[in-house]
């Protein structure tokens, strides 16, 4: 049996009706480009024009644009904040629910992984670092790890952009969605934190041994040219990577093709007003939101740290204490509820960043003339 597709005008759906009855009903005038389509099994709706086998690029070409969806136009800063907020309310429970999904695990993770001491630059060994053995809930955790990410990070997106659009599915089926985009999320995570630990550790490797060269002008001068060499290049993948994660969820492309998106949609519009672009709306989002962390994070672990050196008089006693609980084998209640609530801090936040994105995303293709620009203009 052929493939079957759902249709749905005017809010309304119709179907499963397989592709000869798409073809009869464009002819008949019935389906036009700008109805929508989703193939049964599948939550994400495409236009039919993009249905190759029922419109040619003729058709396609002839055919008016479509009229612009709401979710999908550009914005102000006061309506990106204000579509944020309104998303993380009421998709609070979802999101927190996703987010658990790798709070847990990494909860775990963080007290089961043994402790890596780093190399003696300064010693006439090698400085080589030998691998510690894993126990085996560390194994676990990271076999876990992996098999939940992917379905929690696209569990994020797909809660974000359904209380956008509207409405918004049943729990069990944006987790049955989230579960569809496993392969796909895990593929594109690859490729984008693969890229990142190259272009991090290879430089890292390279000035550890011009440190070791025994020549310091050299090594002075290396380390400031690899080390500038670094930046450069995380810096340019932030930007390419920018919306990977919309375009892999949201979007209908493979994930490498998803990629390429998010470098176009991130680099679109450079003649717009710099606050107005893709670029530099993600980077301004993601540095108040990395703010933001660092200082709650901050804050929350304050109390702890004083509690900690009460009692300490001097910089040497404080030190030593900190020291001491570092070299614990063992961590104490302090640690144990110092981690606890920092990690409620991030899964707090977590979703923040995801709904902003989303937004900057529906913002992004607007402005790239990706849909209708009469929704641009109308603004």
């Amino acid at each position: 049996m052929g493939e079957e597709w759902i249709v749905r005008v005017e809010g309304e759906e119709y179907g499963p009706v397989d592709l000869d009855a798409l073809r009869e009903w464009r002819r008949e005038g019935r389906l036009i480009p700008a109805n929508e389509l989703r193939r049964v099994g599948d939550e994400r709706w495409i236009r039919a024009g993009e249905l190759p086998e029922v419109f040619g690029d003729a058709e396609l070409a002839a055919a008016p644009p479509p009229p612009p969806r709401d979710f999908e136009r550009a914005r102000t800063w006061r309506q990106i904040f204000a579509e944020t907020f309104r998303i993380c309310r009421r998709g609070f429970a979802r999101f927190m629910l996703f987010g658990l999904l790798t709070s847990v695990p990494m909860f775990v993770l963080q007290w089961t992984f043994p402790k890596i001491p780093l190399p003696d630059l300064t010693a006439a060994s090698s400085g080589a670092v030998s691998a510690p053995a894993l126990p085996p809930i560390c194994v676990a955790m990271l076999v876990v790890l992996l098999l939940v990410w992917p379905v929690s990070a696209a569990g994020f997106q797909i809660v974000a952009d359904d209380v956008l659009r509207g409405p918004a599915r049943s729990f069990g089926a944006q987790f049955a969605a989230a579960l569809r985009y496993w392969s796909r999320m895990l593929t594109a995570a690859l490729l984008v934190y693969g890229s990142y630990f190259f272009w991090f550790f290879v430089p890292l490797a390279a000035m550890v041994a011009f440190v070791g060269s025994g020549n310091p002008l050299l090594a002075a001068i290396m380390i400031l040219l690899v080390g500038g060499f670094m930046v450069y290049m995380n810096a340019r993948l932030f930007i390419n990577f920018l919306f990977w994660e919309q375009t892999v969820v949201l979007g209908t492309e493979p994930p490498l093709a998803a990629l390429r998106e998010s470098k176009e949609l991130a680099r679109s519009v450079p003649e717009a007003p710099r606050l107005d672009r893709p670029l530099y709306r993600g980077a301004t989002v993601a540095s108040v939101w990395l703010l933001v962390l660092l200082v709650l994070t901050f804050g929350v672990e304050l109390p702890f740290m004083m509690a900690r050196l009460a009692g300490a008089e001097n910089l040497e006693q404080a030190r030593a204490l900190m020291e001491k609980a570092a070299d614990s084998p063992t961590p104490d209640a302090l640690m144990i509820a110092s981690a606890i609530v920092t990690s409620v801090v991030g899964l707090l936040l977590r979703p923040l960043l995801v709904a902003a994105f989303v937004v900057l995303y529906y913002d992004a293709k607007a402005r790239s003339g990706r849909v209708s620009r009469e929704e641009i203009s109308s603004k």
